[in-house]
């Protein structure tokens, strides 16, 4: 009888091992990377999340400029052909043409619209319309004290027989790399002191 309770014990083990061992597989090599640490005002802190948000914000503008103040370089003439239609020639100096373009920025950055109006052969005015996008980019940084973290609690154990097994107080000490260590004092009702001894890593999924 005393063999088959060993049997069942050494199986419900082996069971529990693979569990464990199946477990870690699943979460990950058991590497960890080491902490990411900046230095505030001559402390040290561990990062924990970084977020960069970047934000687009439309800016408009619009100049408008007499020609006569648009600078003009020295003309160069050329020979009046012989015969030419004088009345097209008026009609055409007189006239009034409007240009407009277009000029799209690199990175959505944004656009810059020009509309310039000619008549007599001179630049009557321009105006200048620029729609741009303003990047601004926030930079939040999450931290935390890169340093060991000390607890202090209390533990009891619980029984159907004897309802409290043991009572006492916990310990718990966390190390700057993420490592629970625990100590535990138990006094149970046959006045008999225990010690409880438990160690945790962070666990990081995958993703």
């Amino acid at each position: 009888m005393n063999s088959l309770k060993n049997f069942d014990l050494k199986f419900i083990l082996i069971i529990l091992l693979i569990g464990v061992i199946f477990f870690m597989r699943m979460c990950g090599d058991g590497k960890q990377d080491p902490p990411n640490i900046i230095n505030v005002d001559g402390k040290k802190y561990q990062v924990i999340k970084r977020i960069v948000d970047t934000q687009y914000v439309k800016t408009s503008q619009t100049i408008y400029k007499e020609g006569k103040t648009i600078y003009v370089e020295t003309p160069i003439y050329i020979d009046v052909p012989a015969k030419v239609d004088t009345g097209s020639i008026l009609k055409d100096y007189f006239a009034k043409y409007t240009y407009k373009d277009t000029l799209k920025l690199k990175d959505s950055l944004g656009y810059i619209f020009l509309t310039d109006t000619i008549t007599k052969n001179k630049i009557l005015n321009r105006t200048f319309k620029a729609d741009i996008n303003k990047i601004i980019i926030k930079d939040s940084v999450i931290v935390r004290p890169f340093e060991n973290q000390f607890f202090i609690g209390g533990a009891a154990g619980l029984d159907k027989v004897n309802v409290v097994n043991f009572v006492g107080p916990s310990f718990m000490l966390k190390t700057k790399q993420d490592r629970v260590f625990t100590l535990g004092i138990g006094y149970s009702n046959t006045k008999t002191i225990s010690f409880q001894l438990g160690t945790y890593w962070n666990i990081k999924f995958k993703k």
